[in-house]
């Protein structure tokens, strides 16, 4: 009995570490160590929402404990956590300049504003201490993220961590010991990102939504509002080709907390390098402010999204994009009479491509203006 109860507390550690077994000597079992972590605190966030793809400037850590080395610690912890948010694609676009130093949140706002950035994500570590591979490492990290253009502190999250060092068990028969990792604040920092993240998902869409190509009224209104397309009521007129439905955003499974939202693209053309449309893309603006003035659009809000192809400067790009976007909307306005409150726009520049090679027919795929339902 004692043998099957050895074996079985063998197994079950086994699943958690690594067996180092002896004939001679007593065997070995190493355990990995876990981050213990406090519930997250969530002081401040936004009611409701949201629905327009958000771009995001990630500002270096505060240390607030002493320390003889500020900067470099300051940049290194920041720099963790982003690249965990990165891997979560919560934003269209999100930078961080680690060069930049803290001179107060006004300062971090208006370095956000002259990148064009929506968020100003701030951090603040008010407590960690480093135990490396002989004792306890900890940190709290605190995240403040604010709305760019007027300083509205939009959340507030605080979270603690802990990875603890843990003596050896003697068992008479094996020995169970807890390995150090040497990377304590990386595998701390990125379990309190993960969690963070959670509730942000929530909040914004998924910036990675694929939506169906339309090319007439009945189709976009089809995608904006998720219903089928409506049959002809004309007696003998073609039915319209089959259009698939929008798809869901992919990723992890916690990217089914986001919000869904109703989209399309159009394959709005315009001059090279320029943000004037193509006459030849005018029948395909008129279809989208038909669809807009249809009883199940008539004043929903839309947020029309500029994208370009990959050729050229990132930063150019975004301007090109937005400034796209705009030419959509007063198109909009001018001639189909929507209300300019009703329409907001977003340029993606080249992050978000539908297409990857380097054809012309991809590169026109690429150029594309998407429309999403705000609400």
């Amino acid at each position: 009995m004692k043998k099957l109860i050895v074996f079985a507390l063998l197994l079950a550690m086994n699943a958690c570490g690594h067996i180092d077994p002896s004939i001679t000597d007593q065997t070995r079992i190493y355990s990995d160590p876990t981050v213990r972590k406090s519930p997250l605190q969530v002081a401040v966030h936004p009611k409701g929402r949201q629905y327009r793809p958000l771009t995001a400037y990630f500002h270096p850590f505060i240390i607030q404990q002493e320390s003889s080395d500020y900067a470099q610690l300051s940049v290194t912890f920041a720099r963790i956590f982003n690249n965990v948010w990165l891997e979560e694609r919560l934003f269209t676009t999100q930078e961080f300049r680690p060069e930049n130093t803290y001179q107060g949140v006004n300062t971090a706002l208006r370095q956000a504003r002259m990148r064009g950035a929506d968020l100003t994500i701030v951090g603040y570590v008010p407590y960690f201490y480093a135990g490396h591979t002989l004792d306890d490492t900890a940190i709290t990290i605190q995240i403040d993220i604010y709305e760019t253009t007027g300083g509205t502190l939009l959340w507030t999250m605080l979270q603690s961590g802990r990875i603890e060092s843990r003596l050896p068990k003697d068992y008479i028969y094996f020995r169970h010991e807890f390995r150090m990792t040497d990377a304590p604040f990386d595998m701390i920092i990125r379990s309190i990102a993960s969690d963070m993240a959670i509730p942000l998902k929530s909040w914004l869409p998924s910036p990675d939504a694929d939506f169906a190509f339309a090319s007439n009224a009945r189709d976009v209104t089809a995608s904006l509002t998720g219903a089928p397309a409506p049959a002809p009521s004309a007696a003998g007129q073609e039915l319209p080709p089959e259009t698939p439905a929008p798809k869901a955003p992919s990723g992890p499974a916690a990217d089914l907390l986001r919000p869904q939202v109703n989209g399309v693209n159009l394959d709005i053309q315009f001059d090279f390098d320029k943000d004037t449309v193509k006459p030849e893309s005018y029948p395909l603006l008129d279809a989208l402010g038909e669809a807009l003035n249809s009883p199940q659009l008539k004043g929903r809000k839309i947020i029309v999204g500029g994208h370009t192809d990959m050729r050229g400067d990132a930063a150019y790009n975004l301007g090109l994009s937005k400034r796209r976007a705009e030419a959509v909307k007063t198109y909009l306005v001018n001639k189909w009479g929507v209300a300019p409150a009703l329409i907001d726009t977003v340029g993606y520049g080249k992050t978000r491509p539908i297409a990857t090679g380097a054809t012309a027919e991809d590169m026109r795929r690429n150029r594309r203006v998407e429309i999403r339902l705000a609400e």
